[in-house]
């Protein structure tokens, strides 16, 4: 049996993947923005190992996440073999022109700086690692100007497969580093008018975290949807870009890239 965790894993995508693989014996670690939406969390997967709580618009709070993701996995005495970096905040949302206390603005600091942060401090997975992206990231502006004051969606998705091709080229060859467009389904974000449901994309992603299906046979670095490989927007392939992300969240989060 695999160990999974999942950020943003409340609602949405990332609940229905984590219902599958509960279901099917797997031990799943959520998350949850606070304490109320972590006990709801609980009721909707009562299979789940654990329901960590963390802000991730503060960098305090998710560098505490990673520190109790890590004792959580130290504690059962075994690594997590996939991390899905799932959460995330645009379109609508009333933090989606926010600008956080660490002076960032919300969109950046949760779907980009987060997932960073996470990755430089959780130990590193076994297996899989993902960063949730979206078709919005074509088009994005992978200029990188003014990011971290950026209110663009579509931005933070250019930059979630920048950020997972810039792992892919430090640990592709030890995990399968990727991103992933799930489509436009009806979850919170996507709205009532998407054409699509979850369990398609919840499906994929639970038989992805768990090494099954085509898409876990991925060479790493690739970019993906429910169909299988697609071409990310060519702008998420610049290197000297993917560093300058790095450096930019390095930066402002006073995090620094794992040698590992």
């Amino acid at each position: 049996m695999a160990r999974i965790f999942i950020t943003g894993s409340s609602d949405g995508i990332g609940q229905a993947a984590a219902k599958i693989l509960s279901e099917q014996g797997h031990s799943v670690v959520l998350h949850a923005r606070n304490a109320d939406r972590a006990a709801s969390t609980q009721q909707a997967v009562p299979k789940a190992e654990a329901v960590l709580v963390g802000d991730l618009r503060s960098i305090t709070e998710t560098k505490q996440l990673a520190k109790e993701a890590n004792n959580h996995s130290l504690g059962t005495q075994a690594p997590f073999d996939a991390i899905i970096h799932n959460a995330g905040i645009g379109f609508g949302s009333t933090s989606s022109r926010e600008i956080t206390a660490d002076n960032i603005s919300a969109v950046f600091s949760v779907n980009t700086l987060a997932p960073y942060i996470l990755t430089c401090l959780m130990d590193k997975p076994t297996s899989r690692l993902l960063y949730m992206s979206s078709d919005s990231h074509y088009g994005g502006d992978g200029t990188l100007r003014n990011v971290t004051q950026s209110h663009s969606y579509g931005d933070s998705k250019m930059q979630d497969v920048m950020l997972a091709n810039a792992f892919s080229r430090r640990w592709g060859d030890d995990i399968q580093v990727v991103s992933m467009h799930p489509g436009w389904v009806r979850t919170k974000m996507g709205g009532s008018m998407a054409p699509g449901g979850m369990e398609k994309p919840a499906k994929a992603l639970a038989e992805w975290a768990v090494g099954q299906g085509k898409l876990a046979s991925l060479k790493s670095g690739a970019f993906f949807t429910t169909r299988g490989e697609e071409s990310a927007d060519p702008g998420a392939g610049n290197v000297n870009k993917q560093e300058e992300l790095l450096r930019i969240c390095q930066e402002v989060s006073g995090t620094a890239i794992p040698a590992h």
